[in-house]
């Protein structure tokens, strides 16, 4: 009898893998970020892609239908724009400062689904957006202060968090109806076109990188992506979303860590000071949106009728 693994593995899977994300971008420092990101998506895409005709043809897969399409290429382009400004906010400032920043997203996605599905956010979610954009005004305004250059990389990772928010809340609404493996090679391959489509019009260096740079980019493309990344959309046919939000959390506490011995990096005033704010504002936000999904399951159960529709 076949052992099923434990859907807790995905959410550790996806933690660790994508901590290294900004560790490795920035041991491949030699290649352009732009660059970086069509690698390592166009790896990844043709990783997946093969799992994914492997899988259709022995018939333990299908293709995603017609109809899902749109909504697919549009969190594929979400997805690459979020890998754009998100390594370019690496090369303007810290580590420490663009993780947490991006670490963002789960209160953006509750923010987009006010805005786009009409599902306003519970006051617990409100909380959490006040205390997480006082995090992000302190390391904006420390960063600044220390180095005004470094504020331009803030903005490009609030970009970021914005981009990967979108690309979440579209990417829920086709996943509970495609498998994990058709989902992140179709994704994954809008993004990689979406991505060398600009690097024709950037036309940023793109070849003649020494071996550690090809290494690390590579890692890049197996780590975060095909393994954390990947993770992270297996999870959630096993997870609320809520719940991967909350695991998320680990990703900017781990690479700022992780910054440290490996790049002498050290976290600054800013980021101790205000990314404890941040994570504690998303925490607050997601929380309160699964004490919101449990009223609603529990509406159902006792009336026989949907409760109120959950945030994000």
């Amino acid at each position: 009898m076949r052992r099923r693994i434990p859907a807790s593995t995905g959410l550790a899977l996806g933690v660790a893998g994508t901590a290294f994300a900004a560790i490795f971008f920035r041991l491949a420092d030699d290649a352009p970020a732009l660059t970086i990101a069509g690698y390592r998506l166009a790896i990844s895409a043709a990783v997946m892609s093969a799992a994914g005709v492997t899988l259709v043809a022995t018939g333990r897969d299908r293709l995603p239908a017609r109809a899902d399409f749109p909504l697919l290429a549009a969190s594929g382009i979400f997805l690459a724009a979020h890998f754009w400004t998100w390594f370019a906010s690496l090369e303007r400032t810290s580590v420490g400062s663009s993780v947490v920043i991006v670490g963002m997203q789960p209160l953006l996605s509750a923010l987009f689904a006010w805005a786009l599905l009409r599902e306003r956010p519970n006051r617990a979610e409100w909380w959490g957006i006040a205390l997480a954009g006082v995090g992000l005004a302190i390391i904006g305004g420390r960063d600044f202060i220390e180095d005004p250059g470094q504020l331009q990389g803030d903005a490009l990772a609030l970009a970021a968090g914005v981009f990967g928010a979108l690309y979440r809340t579209i990417g829920r609404t086709v996943r509970a109806d495609i498998s994990t493996t058709s989902y992140s090679a179709t994704v994954y391959t809008i993004a990689a076109l979406g991505i060398w489509a600009s690097i024709l019009v950037v036309q940023p260096r793109t070849a003649g990188f020494d071996g550690e740079t090809w290494t690390f980019i590579v890692l890049l493309a197996f780590v975060p992506q095909v393994v954390g990344h990947t993770a992270f959309n297996w999870a959630l046919a096993h997870y609320r979303v809520v719940t991967v939000g909350i695991a998320g959390l680990g990703e900017p506490v781990l690479a700022t860590l992780l910054a440290i011995p490996i790049l002498g990096e050290n976290p600054s005033a800013g980021v101790i000071v205000g990314g404890p704010l941040i994570l504690a504002g998303v925490l607050i936000g997601v929380r309160g949106a699964g004490i919101d999904r449990a009223r609603s399951r529990r509406s159902t159960a006792a009336t026989g009728r949907p409760g109120p529709a959950p945030p994000g």
